[in-house]
């Protein structure tokens, strides 16, 4: 299957007609609340009071300081001269910038719990198999039905739309996802292979990271480029940079979705962020 490609990120086209019908509450993945989380920022997607969700504010940078301008300048510089060179340490700026790989994931809690949601399916879908895996989520009538709507369904779940900025990377991940697997014709569900799903939770954790560096020090550098080609290569460079990091980090815990227990998945998911953050800023150092 794969999601190491370039897609940029097409929002349309992707939800099935069910989809505006109204949902079961939201399920919170079985497991999924970060293990260590201390402070006001960590803050995890459960219940929502009821009436129409709220807007996301805009994907705009949430805070620009002295910290991020070397890396914002690296940033700008790729995007213009699609100096892939520029693009990679800008991102490992941005981490050195946040304190690390250990703080940079911190700056991400939702997209964490997310994460954690769809290793723990995984999991239950190797283990008990697909029906039972999406009961866990109130989505168990769809097991049969194509793994796109499942995917879009699941989105809701996780991640409803109304809510942090950081909820809202964390949907956009899941969303590209969807999209790049929309075009490669993914098939049912239930003839998911974890192989598969396991390519998925790589794929949501990769642009996750990669749309958090774009949020703090990229959105407004990127398009500052000179044409939608520029903007384009910029995104899909930072994209290839980040995801291969990721993979690297993955293959190296030599670890199986799975097989991986409940209790270990938390920790898992967490060591993985600032495993691939930590590889961003020493191969951006190196740059």
């Amino acid at each position: 299957m794969g999601t190491s490609g370039t897609f940029g990120g097409s929002k349309s086209g992707l939800v099935p007609s069910w989809v505006d019908e109204p949902l079961p509450k939201p399920a919170k993945a079985p497991g999924s609340e970060p293990s260590v989380h201390n402070g006001p920022e960590d803050g995890e997607i459960g219940d929502r009071t009821e009436g129409p969700p709220a807007l996301y504010p805009p994907l705009g940078p949430l805070h620009i300081g002295s910290d991020f301008r070397v890396a914002r300048a690296n940033l700008t510089r790729g995007a213009r001269t699609s100096d892939v060179r520029a693009i990679r340490r800008g991102a490992g700026q941005y981490v050195s910038a946040v304190g690390g790989g250990r703080a940079a994931a911190r700056r991400m809690p939702s997209s964490r719990v997310v994460a954690a949601g769809i290793a723990n399916l995984a999991r239950t879908v190797s283990d008990e198999g697909a029906t039972e895996a999406l009961r866990r989520f109130n989505l168990d009538g769809l097991a049969g039905a194509p793994a796109v709507d499942v995917f879009v369904a699941l989105t809701d779940a996780l991640c409803p739309p109304g809510g942090t900025i950081d909820e809202a990377i964390a949907r956009d991940a899941m969303v590209e996802t969807i999209a790049e697997l929309a075009a490669e014709g993914i098939g049912n569900f239930d003839e998911l292979t974890p192989e598969d799903l396991q390519e998925f939770f790589i794929g949501v954790v990769s642009r996750s990271i990669e749309g958090k560096i774009l949020n703090e020090v990229g959105t407004k550098t990127i398009r500052l480029s000179p044409n939608l080609d520029a903007v384009e290569r910029a995104q899909r460079m930072l994209h290839d940079f980040v995801d291969g990091c990721v993979r690297d980090r993955f293959s190296a815990s030599g670890a199986s979705l799975s097989e991986l227990t409940t209790e270990e998945i938390d920790d898992f998911v967490s060591t993985l962020y600032e495993a691939a953050f930590d590889l961003i800023r020493t191969l951006g150092d190196t740059e």
